[in-house]
């Protein structure tokens, strides 16, 4: 066997060192879709976090998509042949048709064609070499799972980054129709499925849910590990991470920006450059710098370019940008009002009222740079060493 080294040797000790002679070789099955099969989504940056890991623990991963992926994903393509496999189906059947609501207020459904193209890629896989885990990203994924019996065989986890089943009723987002509400519930309902998700407070918010078998906290490894390098360079304007989509609240970071008179850096997607370009013009921001779609050393070095970050988002199942500006060291800042802060409220997260978040921008931005070491090495030990216990672990169902 691979002898895989955790990484930060130095700083795991012995701890680490045991892990080398005690390691279960595993081969996990990594199901997500094309759609989610990208560098810089949440769901991506989780595969891209997850395989880190898997080197480090000598784990195999083989990749199976349900069609194949964007040109975005190129290197994680690459990345996943080399280091596992990546398995579509042969003849992948298209999604054309199968919401018959084309307006742009449409609501996600189930996608059946998705299903199916998962079904053909599990059993192109499963003709090759078993698996000793399961680990599904995509609700369809785990549809194909379920239509298949795998759960029943293999042990099997759900990993799951959907809003609509850790808030509490309401809010949700209504961008997903009640099949689809129904398709979630069907998954995380089903014996031999384990539900797992990123923080001890979002299985608070998953108690709704009245689950016969509680969900797990699984916290995500960190994607680009450059972030908890120090960063030694200058540091310049208040950092938003995010797409510019209305629960992200864009504009609500522009005002408060300018009223608070600092300049903005923005991290975000391709398509989403020029709305930032024109939100931060209506607001009469003019000192700005906008990145998007970048990885590795780039990313980290543009984060840590910043003096602070800021997320007004109203939902998340989790909050991604946080934990990343938080790994890097950032002093960052979230809304009291949207009460997701609460999974980072022992991490050093700054909280404000939306209606003072200007004044609190200001005062934090002011204050002097602590350059000592962020908790984020210490919650990545921590990250891997939970990994590590479950999936070593019987008790799961499967």
């Amino acid at each position: 066997m691979k002898d895989a080294v955790p990484p930060n040797e130095q700083c795991f000790g012995q701890q680490m060192r045991r892990y080398r002679i005690y390691m279960v070789q595993h081969h996990i099955y990594f199901l997500i879709s094309n759609q989610h099969f990208v560098p810089t989504g949440g769901i991506g940056s989780f595969f891209r976090g997850f395989r880190r890991m898997a080197n480090q623990f000598g784990w195999r991963v083989t990749v199976i998509m349900d069609n194949e992926p964007f040109a975005s994903a190129k290197t994680m393509t690459e990345t996943a042949i080399a280091n596992g496999g990546f398995i579509m189906p042969s003849a992948p059947v298209s999604h054309t048709g199968h919401n018959p609501d084309t307006s742009i207020y449409a609501q996600e459904i189930p996608n059946p064609f998705r299903v199916q193209n998962f079904c053909a890629a599990l059993s192109k896989a499963l003709a090759s070499e078993l698996p000793t885990h399961l680990l599904i990203n995509t609700p369809e994924a785990a549809l194909a799972v379920l239509e298949m019996g795998l759960h029943e065989k293999i042990p099997t986890t759900f990993y799951t980054h959907h809003e609509n089943l850790v808030l509490n009723p309401i809010p949700k987002s209504s961008k997903f129709g009640p099949s689809y509400m129904e398709m979630l519930l069907r998954i995380v309902g089903t014996s031999g499925i384990t539900t797992a998700t990123q923080s001890d407070y979002n299985i608070e918010r998953m108690k709704h849910l009245e689950l016969s078998a509680p969900p797990v906290v699984l916290p995500m490894p960190i994607p680009d590990p450059q972030l908890l390098q120090p960063y030694a360079g200058k540091r310049h304007g208040v950092l938003f991470i995010g797409r510019h989509e209305p629960r992200k609240q864009p504009a609500v970071f522009a005002k408060k920006v300018a009223q608070a008179g600092l300049p903005a850096k923005v991290l975000t997607r391709k398509k989403g450059v020029e709305k930032f370009h024109k939100t931060f013009k209506s607001h009469g921001i003019t000192d700005y710098e906008i990145q998007s779609e970048i990885t590795g050393q780039e990313k980290a070095d543009f984060i840590g370019s910043a003096r602070i970050a800021f997320h007004p988002a109203k939902l998340e199942s989790y909050g991604f940008s946080a934990m990343e500006t938080l790994a890097a060291g950032l002093p960052t800042l979230l809304v009291h009002e949207y009460d997701w802060w609460q999974a980072f409220i022992d991490d050093g997260v700054h909280i404000t009222p939306i209606r003072d978040a200007h004044n609190a921008l200001l005062e934090l931005y002011e204050r002097p740079l602590n350059t000592a070491p962020s908790f984020a090495a210490r919650r990545e030990q921590q990250t891997f060493a939970t990994w590590e216990e479950y999936l070593n672990s019987d008790q799961h169902p499967g």
